[in-house]
């Protein structure tokens, strides 16, 4: 997928990119939409690839999709479950019946009743359309509809991450009018029902939604406007933030955080992260195709020098892809691997590789991506590896990990609620976050049961098995559980959220 750059969007690009190096005060002029009543400047790591929720693969276009769309159920940063757009409850183990609210209308006007909600599941899990939600239901095989605001989804097997699943990007409704009338436009058109609607949106430069009088919560918004301004360079979102320019940024470097929070005017949040820091090493070619390449490569690298470096003691080391975010399936006695630079050596010889053994690693532009690119370079170059370190723009990152245009590329996951959400579509084969192309019977068997079993208990050992499994195959080099750290205006009201999304109805200002 590539971002369409025009020429205006270009030239303001370039402006900010110049701006890194200005006096905070200096570092941008005001958004024209800050002119208006009640805006709200949100300084983000990158643009969007799309709008449309059916092919959203990146993080990145959650903190526009979230405010954009709405999701049948909803939640809390404590994983609690609440009704969203609809209410459910389960009448035996392989149905789900939902009740939508009343009165409900997409922003162009359509109306959200059990019709639409039915024809957004079944283009989700048509395969004609191509959706990577459609991976997220899982055993659903079948959308009746009940009557006229009541559905069911019919399952062929239990599913017990599904009312999870439906928090997220599978359970955001879009209107069928525009998907239908729009066509391939409604990626960068698209019409939802959340508390905003798009107004514009100039590649690369600024998106702006406004409010949309008609959401169910009412029209009580904190704000009438959202600007959402990509920029990818950390030092003019914090200067931005600081003239007042922005007023809620993304992606707070750590080694800001002890600065910031010194600045009266400033607020810094932190909260443990759902998800992990971690690449994906292409299991489907040379060198890593060969385990002991990959766990080579990962004993090579130590995780503590990078908390201790990158991330200036903020977060913990990761072993596998379960966070302690989510205590009840984090395994803590899953060890880490890394740190063992013989053991590597001892590794590539028994593989009988040449050394050096040439391997590129694929990162994003950001300075936190390029500083750990750089301690993996030193680290696996020490052991026997020659590291070459290749640098993309992060709207171009789904691309080339779908494409497996790598050798080893950065592959981080927000993270989800339910550890089905961290692990099923990663590591089972034809799973759509399947980067690196692992192939375990095991593995896919393990994560296939434990999503048929109600018991959280019996869940969780499955789970640790599989986490073991993996640790063993060293299909990804798992580094760091990342604390969520953002800041905004001291006078700013806001929630934040274990997957880092910006979900800001209740947002105020004041």
């Amino acid at each position: 997928m590539n971002v369409l750059n025009d020429r205006p969007a270009l030239g303001r690009r370039a402006l900010l990119a110049g701006a890194a190096a200005l006096p905070a005060a200096l570092a941008l002029p005001a958004a024209r939409a800050q002119e208006g009543p009640r805006t709200l400047a949100i300084g983000v790591v990158s643009d969007p690839v799309t709008l449309d929720p059916a092919f959203s693969g990146s993080f990145f276009e959650n903190q526009v999709l979230y405010n954009l769309h709405e999701t049948l159920l909803v939640a809390a940063p404590d994983g609690s479950i609440s009704p969203g757009l609809a209410s459910f409850t389960q009448p035996d183990p392989q149905t789900y019946a939902f009740t939508l609210r009343e009165g409900l209308t997409f922003h162009d006007g359509t109306r959200l009743d059990a019709a639409a909600a039915k024809a957004n599941i079944d283009r989700y899990l048509d395969p004609a359309v191509g959706s990577i939600r459609r991976a997220d239901f899982g055993p659903v095989r079948e959308v009746a509809v009940t009557g006229p605001l009541t559905f069911e989804l019919r399952l062929s097997a239990p599913y017990a991450p599904l009312p999870l699943v439906l928090t997220n990007r599978a359970g955001m409704m879009v209107s069928p009018t525009a998907v239908k009338a729009l066509g391939a436009d409604f990626a960068a058109k698209a019409v939802g029902c959340g508390p905003w609607k798009l107004a514009s949106w100039t590649k690369n430069a600024e998106l702006v939604l406004e409010k949309f009088d008609g959401y169910w919560r009412g029209q009580e918004h904190g704000f009438d406007r959202l600007l959402f301004r990509p920029l990818p360079d950390e030092t003019v979102r914090l200067a931005n933030l600081r003239s007042n320019t922005l007023q809620l940024i993304d992606s707070v470097p750590p080694q800001a955080v002890a600065t910031l929070g010194r600045e009266a005017a400033l607020r810094v949040s932190q909260m443990p992260s759902l998800g992990f820091n971690a690449f994906a090493f292409n299991c489907t070619r040379a060198p890593f195709d060969d385990p002991r390449l990959r766990q080579a490569f990962t004993a090579a690298v130590d995780p503590a020098v990078i908390q201790r470096v990158v991330y200036f003691g903020t977060g913990r080391p990761a072993a596998g892809p379960l966070s302690p975010a989510v205590p009840w399936a984090f395994d803590a006695e899953l060890p880490l691997r890394g740190g063992k630079p013989e053991e590597a050596k001892a590794l590539l010889k028994q593989a009988g590789a040449n050394e050096p053994v040439p391997v590129a690693i694929t990162v994003t532009n950001s300075p936190a991506m390029v500083r750990i690119a750089q301690i993996l370079q030193a680290q696996a170059g020490a052991a026997g590896f020659k590291v070459e370190v290749r640098q993309i723009d992060p709207t171009s990152l789904i691309t080339v990990l779908r494409q497996r245009d790598f050798d080893l590329c950065m592959a981080p996951w927000s993270g989800r609620y339910d550890p089905d959400g961290n692990m099923f579509n990663y590591f089972t084969k034809g799973g759509p976050n399947n980067f690196a192309g692992y192939d375990s019977e095991e593995v896919t068997g393990l994560l296939q049961k434990a999503r048929t079993i109600a018991d959280q208990a019996e869940r969780a050992k499955l789970y640790q098995q599989a986490q073991r499994r993996i640790a063993e195959d060293a299909p990804m080099l798992f580094l760091h559980f990342d604390a969520i750290i953002q800041a905004s205006s001291a006078k700013l009201t806001w929630t934040q959220y274990p997957d880092a999304v910006f979900r800001l109805y209740g947002a105020k200002l004041g």
